[in-house]
């Protein structure tokens, strides 16, 4: 195989991966979200992690930012629920992820949307700032 051939195959290799990785944190998002077990959202992060790394941010789909709001909303309901701070403190991070993806994809509603999950989150951490710029959210 030649230089070129190699590098698409590499290419699709990563996708493949990435794909298989964010479906992997999606199950464990759905799992987490029907037990109430906050296990499984580890593998989530971890999952969405590997995921992002064979993505550049110029070409992540859609679909991981989709999958990372899912996450930021079990983490902000379990969190909620039971007035766990460490959960919130992820749903926040989650949901930093998403609006980075949304705002990459010029997806104005989606990151609205992320923006006031992502606030309600800081507001029940007690973190009220409200002045803070897209990138520093991001």
């Amino acid at each position: 195989m030649n230089k070129l051939a190699l590098k698409r195959s590499l290419k699709k290799t990563n996708n493949q991966l990435a794909k298989l990785n964010r479906e992997l944190a999606s199950q464990m998002v759905l799992l987490a979200s029907q037990t109430g077990d906050t296990a499984p959202l580890i593998q989530a992060v971890q999952a969405l992690r590997s995921a992002r790394e064979l993505y550049s941010i110029e070409n992540t789909p859609r679909e991981n930012a989709e999958v990372q709001q899912a996450l930021g909303d079990t983490l902000l309901t379990l969190g909620r629920a039971n007035h766990d701070t460490e959960a919130l403190g992820h749903a926040v991070e989650a949901y930093r992820g998403a609006i980075t993806i949304a705002s990459m994809l010029g997806d104005e509603t989606m990151r609205k949307e992320l923006k006031k999950n992502y606030g309600l989150a800081r507001a029940l951490l007690g973190d009220r700032q409200k002045t803070q710029s897209l990138f520093s959210a991001a």
